[in-house]
């Protein structure tokens, strides 16, 4: 090995560490945040509802019904009509902005963390 596989090496080491950081500080800044569920059909939202709910929630897709559950602090579709159910394939999603998207369906269900709203201005313009 010489000098310039020792510096290639060195180089792509650290592109990948430049490109995981951003996804490291997005993990630790929604954390310990509240997550809720979001299902969009068609680019409307028509659901949305606690992480931390335990629940199956149905609706309605291109296709017919869609099926979410909420488990665990997760989030999957069990059960879809769709030729080759790529949304149940999915499986688990428990990660902010971490989409199971369903495209026979125009389902697509997203986990985002809620922000408190405070009290205040947020800036100033003078």
């Amino acid at each position: 090995m010489n000098k310039a596989d020792k510096i290639g090496i060195t180089v792509v080491f650290l592109c990948i560490c430049f490109l995981y950081l951003p996804l490291l500080w997005t993990y630790y800044q929604s954390k310990d945040k509240e997550k809720v569920v979001i299902v969009n059909y068609k680019d409307q939202e028509v659901l949305r509802v606690s992480l931390q709910k335990d629940d199956t929630y149905i609706v309605d897709g291109t296709l017919g019904k869609v099926e979410i559950e909420i488990q665990d602090e997760k989030v999957r579709v069990e059960k879809e009509t769709s030729s080759y159910h790529l949304c149940s394939i999915q499986g688990w999603v428990e990660h902010v902005n971490q989409p199971i998207v369903c495209l026979p369906n125009h389902i697509v269900v997203l986990i985002e963390s809620t922000q408190e709203v405070s009290e205040g201005n947020d800036v100033v313009i003078q």
